[in-house]
């Protein structure tokens, strides 16, 4: 029985729903992620809090990368801003699965409540 279900790929990585666990697992590089719902909004919150625009036209060195953290999982990776672009992409494109699935959880529940 397969436990894990994809929500998006990227050509940069991938994330799963784990039934068994229920966490949301990313799949970037060499980084594997499982997250509670919560934790996996926040890290999304921090994720898009980064300003990529600045940091583009920003000359200086320290400019070039970007510590990417999630404590809760005792992960840390510096990171181009390539690379956080494409965790961005994964993280925005996984949010919008998990909201795409409730939302259509929630119209077929109301359906056959109404049958």
């Amino acid at each position: 029985m397969n436990t894990q279900n994809e929500l998006f790929s990227t050509a940069k990585g991938y994330s799963v729903q784990c039934d068994l666990t229920s966490r949301i697992i990313l799949h970037f590089g060499d980084i594997k992620a499982p997250f509670k719902i919560l934790d996996f909004l926040n890290f999304r919150r921090f994720i898009n809090s980064i300003d990529i625009h600045s940091k583009i036209f920003d000359l200086s060195d320290e400019s070039d990368y970007e510590f990417v953290e999630a404590p809760q999982l005792n992960i840390g990776h510096k990171m181009t801003l390539c690379e956080v672009i494409q965790l961005r992409e994964l993280v925005n494109g996984t949010h919008f699965a998990i909201e795409l699935n409730s939302m259509l959880h929630q119209l077929l529940y109301t359906e056959q409540e109404l049958v």
